[in-house]
């Protein structure tokens, strides 16, 4: 008996584990009673002195030869840089959420008295498709309503509702329980007579509420919608019986639209709820926000490549995923280039020399951006430069060292000509497309003409406008990317566009004194359409209209401003510079690999070339070649990609039996081979490849097909 108790505690200890081996023997000659476990306070541990390794999860590079301190430091610049961006993200995440944090605590301060209206004060919280980000946002709303409305709030999900009982109990503990370490220490409510009432009980609640008054009991289902009607409606109309004596309200996470959430209610459930509807900034503004903050910053200290954030942002769009797994997979790419790129180690300003290795010069002198470099100094005739940059270490670092600071520079004049370029909202393109179309190929001549097509068919107005809002950019900069203003650095520019303003200006009103619009010969306006009849036909010309003096100047104007737009626009892409590998990542297969599972591909392969998974010589073969040492699933499969849909488990076994047979060498008895063939096939049947066919008893269905 003691030793049923003792096998029944260890299971229930080892319920929550994923998975664990089971060995009956284990244990076998111990002791039959458990030793008693008691709960103990946790109590601060003593300081004690932690090894230096313990954190350190980054390995060794160059074979395992790199220096121990390069390591580490590699690992430090990965979580210094990784925590600027996540402090940037949590911030924009927080800011995003906050007008409807005060929409839902103005809503529920400004509700009049519960039994006054005999109706439980609602707030539906319109969130979109993508629950999983909206944990933040309920989390805010309750740090937030505790506060500020001096109420309790209580968060539900789905998985807490298996029925009303079970719903009864978490609200009741949450609420009961006191604001401590210990959230088994509750404040158990008793009536007058000393009578502990039970813990799904509201009258339980009701007492404890009258020592402790709350305005609110908020009750926030944040995935609504996921919860079964007929439990809600029950629960909403408890609520409202005790509404005299309990003051509930309630917030409702709600993904599609309130009258879709309203038609899964009972009319009679719907009458006990009154309220407002709260929208939430969606997904997709968020997520442009985060691109600025954390891939084009102009303070990011790793640029991630056009075709990983593009991979990033289809995903994003595609399967509707939520902005957690966006951010995560921004800082698996991080990790990446920090992990296995051991050249990171220059990005450091205390980097010191001793900690460098003459392996560290040599792969730098590898790099693809340094040969280029090289070659084109040789093609320019500066032989010596190419010589001492082999040859000469030091003159190597200082190249490093103002190379790093050009690639800063290249980033602020990117995003500083970005602006210019989205002030005029023409292009068709957004910031975020312009960006990566930058990175990838630079700010080539086909955008800046399409560009300038734009600026030159634009009214007075919309020059105004878009001069304005330029200087409005080069004065005051941009916080969202990290510009500051570069007035000063563009001084010739400033003065240009200050200038062309105010021509305009003068022009437009000399214009309207004559009575004139003011337009330039590129404007749609002055094509005219001429219509002559000829033999009794009608034939259409386009012909100019007469320009004005002040449309001829306006006309000069905007060719002097095109002209100056086009020098000062063209910029490189990120390729074209020198160690660009040092400070630049853009490889997709490694976040790929990782956020998009590809299972099948891998079981068939695994199938097909085990030698690939098991590294053993007996799996070993030459153009998928079958053969008996293979396992008996791998052959089984080798045998089922030869099969139609239908498949006769006899042929199978005779084809299998041929193979793995007494016939060849070290071949298997009939037995034996039988008991691998059918633990094989069971095997493919789990892994969805085969299933019992309905046509013919002694055949199998076909399931799947390799590459489809």
């Amino acid at each position: 008996m003691a030793l049923d108790e003792s096998l029944k505690e260890i299971h229930e200890e080892k319920q929550h584990q994923a998975a664990y081996i089971f060995d009956p023997l284990e244990d076998a000659d111990g002791p039959n009673r458990p030793t008693k476990r008691r709960k103990v306070a946790k109590k601060p541990s003593k300081p004690e002195a932690q090894d230096t390794d313990a954190w350190l999860t980054f390995q060794p590079l160059f074979g395992g030869t790199e220096d121990e301190r390069c390591v580490r430091l590699r690992q430090q610049l990965f979580e210094k840089s990784w925590a600027q961006i996540d402090e940037r993200i949590q911030r924009i995440l927080r800011m995003t959420n906050q007008s409807t944090l005060n929409e839902v605590i103005s809503f529920l301060q400004t509700t009049p008295d519960h039994s006054s209206t005999g109706k439980i004060p609602s707030a539906f919280i319109i969130t979109g498709p993508n629950l999983a980000s909206q944990d933040l946002l309920f989390d805010q709303l309750s740090d937030a309503l505790q506060h500020q409305v001096d109420a309790k709030v209580v968060r539900l999900r789905s998985g807490d509702a298996s029925n009303l009982k079970a719903v009864l109990k978490k609200i009741i503990h949450d609420v009961t329980a006191r604001e401590t370490d210990d959230e088994n220490d509750l404040e158990l409510a008793t009536g007058r007579d000393g009578r502990k009432y039970l813990n799904y009980d509201l009258e339980a609640l009701y007492a404890h509420l009258k020592s402790n008054p709350r305005r609110h009991i908020i009750i926030a289902f944040q995935d609504s919608e996921a919860f079964d009607s007929g439990l809600l409606s029950d629960l909403i109309s408890l609520f409202n019986s005790w509404l005299d004596r309990i003051p509930f309200a309630l917030l409702f996470g709600v993904a599609t639209s309130v009258e879709l959430f309203q038609a899964r209610l009972l009319k009679s459930t719907c009458q006990c709820l009154y309220g407002d509807q709260f929208d939430v900034e969606q997904s997709a503004s968020i997520i442009e926000k985060i691109f600025k903050a954390a891939i084009a910053h102009s303070e990011v200290p790793l640029r991630l490549g056009s075709s990983l954030v593009r991979s990033l942002l289809e995903r994003q769009r595609d399967q509707v995923s939520s902005i957690p797994v966006f951010v995560s997979s921004l800082k698996y790419a991080y990790m990446c280039h920090f992990y296995a790129n051991p050249l990171t180690v220059f990005l450091s300003d205390g980097t010191e020399t001793e900690m460098l290795h003459g392996e560290h010069l040599e792969a730098v002198r590898c790099l693809p951006s340094f040969r280029q470099f090289v070659e084109t100094a040789i093609e320019k005739g500066e032989i010596k430069q190419a010589r001492l940059l082999l040859d000469d270490d030091q003159h190597l670092r200082s190249l490093l060292r103002g190379c790093l600071q050009d690639s800063h520079r290249w980033s602020l004049n990117v995003l500083r000509k970005l602006k210019i370029l989205t002030a005029s909202k023409n292009l068709s393109a957004d910031f975020t497309g312009l960006y990566l179309d930058a990175i990838s190929r630079g700010i080539d001549i086909d955008q800046i003409t399409e560009f300038t097509e734009s600026i030159k068919r634009m009214q007075p107005s919309e020059t105004e406008s878009f001069l304005n809002q330029v200087l409005d950019d080069v004065k005051n900069g941009d916080s969202s990317l990290g510009l500051d203003e570069w007035a000063t650095e563009s001084k010739e520019s400033v003065s240009l566009f200050t200038n062309i303003v105010a021509e305009v200006k003068t022009l437009q009103a000399d214009a309207e004194e004559q009575g004139n619009v003011l337009r330039s010969k590129y404007s749609g306006q002055t094509k005219v359409l001429r219509t002559t009849v000829i033999a009794q036909k009608v034939q259409l010309s386009q012909d100019t209209a007469t320009l004005t003096k002040e449309d001829k100047a306006y006309t000069d104007i905007m060719d002097k401003l095109v002209d100056h737009l086009k020098d000062s626009l063209q910029c490189n892409n990120a390729k074209d510079l020198c160690f660009n590998e040092l400070w630049f990542f853009d490889s997709k297969a490694p976040s790929r690999d990782v956020f998009i599972p590809r299972p099948r591909a891998v079981v068939e392969r695994a199938l097909s070339r085990p030698h690939d998974y098991l590294n053993c010589s007996c799996c070993e073969t030459k153009e998928d070649s079958i053969i008996p040492s293979l396992p008996a699933t791998a052959i089984l499969y080798q045998l089922y990609l030869e099969t139609g849909s239908l498949i006769n488990v006899a042929d199978l076994w005779s084809a299998y039996y041929a193979i793995v047979g007494e016939e060849n060498e070290e071949g298997l008895d009939e037995r034996s081979a039988l008991v691998l063939f059918y633990r094989g096939l069971a095997e493919m049947r789990a892994m969805g490849f085969v299933k019992q066919s309905r046509k013919k008893a002694d055949h199998i269905a076909k399931l799947a097909w390799k590459g489809l």
